[in-house]
């Protein structure tokens, strides 16, 4: 595990002294994209440091009664797969709120085990096997799938959800949990998911852009989609169950991600990178929003994001206090502040605002209704109230849940671990101006999957290590045959 101090005390009193001992309010910073994704790879950087501006905002309503450098310090123990402009406008704001409210500063200490959700999960999972607690505080961002898996596992605490919060944050959205009613997490944003597209390249190729899902699985779009292995990514498989249930039951709606997947450019360990690559290698790629949002404030004259119109939810990112924390009370006080509207106005306030973030435009949708109306004049143009609108889709969360563990393998049997053939058999199909019995043949399923029922059963028995092995291997046979016949 690598250590990442953002904040040392040093560099806090720095922050605080300048926050409240007469530095005055610098101009906006233009927006800036860490080199750390949401989604981090296991090549990165061992250490980093945030850079801390020499003056911010003199806006905070209570001074401190001492000088910074004779405030005592605590710390905070963090893993998290959220990037390193998030990691460092949160730590920053809480450190001074915290010095405001409680006379004392907070060094954060963020852990990064290499990779997003499903590394962390993994990790945590394998340091509970062995111990009662991890050293660590919090656990922040991976997607509401791995908080329920952490849940199920009595790797979470409960934690306290206030009445304030529970008055501005939906119980349930689109049909999905925005907290959990045991108070075992709670949702700190909210993201969709859709495609981003790069318009100039897609004009100079004379093809239409793409507006659903659908689009994506089209014929003009063969070999010129960027996608996330949902394996390593949690927004991926998040984004790929959503286009599953686009569809109109479980037979139609993989046929309508397999067409996606056939189009695939190549697959990328993150999804940050699939984001990317709409830049210069493929001009469409699946993304969540914010990662698209970040990129189209880049490159506004070239890059478009789409949510497609009534085929996205909005998925909670939650925050948990894990089992055992070394100071509990600490990391609910951490808690309580992303949770406040101060702490949600960070992720959609633009910098240089008065309730915004310092440096890096987080450009992500906050959890609670009423931070929409409250800072609406601060908000980044991009922003755009998620509870107004009535085009998101409503996921059927037990089919979803059912489906969590066993879609990722299927995606990868089917598609990552079979790309050559796959891509032959799409071409064939086009060639071929999709003959029926190809087609029938090319959506098949296998047997153990057939129908919901079948599949719960194989969901099943795919916890089982040796189980799954054999299953997995079966499914990536049966896909390589089937290609091999529809290409003849």
């Amino acid at each position: 595990m690598i250590n990442r101090n953002w904040l040392s005390i040093a560099a806090a009193a720095l922050l605080i002294g300048a926050a409240f001992w007469g530095c005055e309010k610098q101009p906006a910073t233009p927006t800036q994209e860490s080199t750390a994704s949401q989604e981090s790879t296991p090549d990165q950087e061992s250490t980093r440091q945030t850079k801390i501006p020499e003056k911010i905002p003199a806006t905070q309503p209570k001074p401190l009664k001492k000088p910074p450098e004779e405030l005592p310090t605590v710390k905070l123990i963090a893993i998290s797969p959220n990037n390193q402009n998030i990691e460092s406008e949160f730590a920053k704001a809480f450190s001074l709120a915290h010095a405001q409210t409680y006379g004392q500063r907070v060094e954060i200490e963020w852990n990064n085990v290499g990779g997003g959700g499903s590394k962390i999960l993994e990790y945590l999972r394998n340091i509970y096997s062995k111990a009662d607690t991890a050293g660590m505080d919090i656990v922040w961002g991976g997607g509401d799938v791995m908080f329920q898996r952490l849940t199920a596992d009595g790797i979470l605490q409960p934690m306290k959800i206030s009445d304030d919060m529970k008055a501005n944050i939906p119980a349930t959205f689109g049909g999905l949990a925005m907290y959990d009613v045991d108070g075992y997490w709670c949702g700190s944003a909210v993201s969709g998911f859709g495609f981003l597209y790069n318009a100039t390249t897609l004009t100079q190729l004379s093809l239409e852009p793409p507006k659903l899902w659908d689009d994506l699985g089209s014929a003009r779009f063969f070999g010129l989609v960027a996608l996330a292995d949902p394996t390593q990514s949690a927004s991926a498989a998040t984004a790929n169950e959503m286009i599953v249930q686009s569809g109109n039951d479980w037979p139609s709606g993989w046929a309508k991600l397999l067409a996606v997947l056939s189009n695939a450019k190549r697959f990328y360990d993150g999804a940050s990178t699939a984001a990317d690559a709409v830049i210069a290698e493929a001009p469409i790629a699946a993304c969540i929003d914010f990662y698209g949002a970040m990129r189209v404030a880049k490159y506004p004259e070239d890059l478009v994001y789409v949510n497609p119109v009534g085929q996205t939810a909005f998925n909670p990112d939650p925050i948990g206090i894990l089992k055992n924390p070394p100071n509990p009370e600490l990391a609910q006080r951490f808690i309580d502040f992303v949770l406040s509207a101060q702490g949600q106005a960070l992720w959609a306030c633009k910098v240089g605002t008065e309730s915004g973030p310092v440096e890096y435009d987080l450009m992500r949708l906050p959890i609670r209704k009423d931070v929409y109306e409250k800072y609406a004049p601060d908000l980044s143009p991009w922003i755009s109230n998620p509870y107004l609108g009535s085009d998101q889709m409503k996921l059927d969360v037990e089919v979803s849940r059912m489906r969590a563990n066993v879609l990722p393998q299927l995606v990868k049997a089917a598609a990552i671990d079979n790309i050559k053939g796959l891509k032959k058999a799409k071409a064939k199909l086009i060639e071929t101006n999709f003959e029926a019995y190809r087609m029938m043949d090319f959506n098949l399923l296998p047997n153990n999957l057939a129908t919901l029922d079948l599949l719960a059963e194989t969901a099943r028995r795919l916890t089982d290590e040796t189980q799954g092995e054999l299953i997995v291997t079966q499914w990536q046979r049966f896909f390589a045959d089937k290609y091999e016949r529809i290409s003849k």
